[in-house]
């Protein structure tokens, strides 16, 4: 994709500038002057202390606000120190309101508002909630649960990330982005995707690949058989297609080996979109 700076960046919630000149901390008063949003007698902020070499930083959310303040959270985020955000994670529907129609200048205006700010920009590609026209042409891309219980729209991080169908739409939107902002000073660096886990994904594809990493990791089931004790509840198989799916085993080694390849799959799409 492209060469990605990285940076400390903590979500820390942003701090919007105390009135006050004293607080109470652990129920003591701090004297006036003392306080660390005290102003001078001249009505200037106390002077923070420069960090050159550490981005202290925000998660912002810019579309979530019910009217525009874009130039007072900016100044508001100056006066705190705040020196790098992390945007658009949560926005794959406003960067693609439609199937292939790709709008830029919603962000484009925050970015250069951070830009002229001196405030770094981290982006968050927009791939854990797909927008509803996506599930509308293609609902076979969500992820199937534990049981096989049906599924619908209305969740974030409900779809299957081995679906190669959510991996053209994902790669699509992912590479216009970074095409987009690739020369963009202010954007430092990127996050792949959020909080990003399997989310329970069971489908036919998933369990398919599944019994390819036990044969690959078993080699034959009768060693899969000893490693997971399959003959205590008479539960041996002897061919690979006699494994059960996933969804009612009670038996611990499956369940184990189940997260663990569970956790690769997470690791392969990360992988893939980096």
């Amino acid at each position: 994709m492209t060469t990605r700076k990285l940076c400390l960046c903590a979500s820390l919630g942003l701090l919007l500038a105390s009135q006050t000149t004293s607080s109470q901390v652990q129920g003591q008063s701090l004297p006036a002057g003392k306080h660390p949003a005290s102003r001078s007698q001249s009505g200037s902020a106390t002077q923070l202390p420069k960090l050159p070499n550490v981005l202290y930083g925000v998660a912002y959310y810019p579309e979530y606000m019910p009217y525009d303040r874009l130039d007072t959270d900016v100044a508001l985020m100056k006066q705190a120190g705040i020196s790098v955000v992390r945007l658009g994670e949560s926005t794959w529907s406003l960067w693609e309101p439609e199937d292939g129609h790709f709008d830029y200048a919603w962000m484009d205006r925050v970015v250069d508002a951070m830009g002229k700010a001196g405030i770094k920009v981290i982006m968050g590609t927009p791939t854990y909630s797909i927008p509803s026209w996506l599930y509308k042409a293609h609902p076979e891309i969500l992820a199937r649960p534990l049981g096989g219980a049906p599924v619908f729209y209305g969740m974030r991080q409900n779809m299957d990330t081995d679906n190669t169908t959510f991996r053209f739409y994902t790669g699509r939107i992912v590479h216009n982005l970074v095409e987009h902002y690739r020369n963009n000073a202010a954007v430092i660096g990127w996050q792949i995707d959020n909080e990003t886990s399997s989310y329970g994904a069971s489908n036919p594809h998933v369990f398919t690949g599944f019994v390819d990493h036990l044969k690959s990791r078993f080699s034959t089931p009768e060693n899969l058989d000893k490693a997971w004790f399959l003959n205590y509840w008479g539960q041996d198989i002897h061919s690979w297609d006699e494994l059960p799916t996933r969804d009612s085993v009670q038996v611990t080694g499956y369940k184990l080996e189940w997260s663990r390849w569970q956790q690769m799959r997470v690791t392969n799409y990360l992988s893939w979109q980096a």
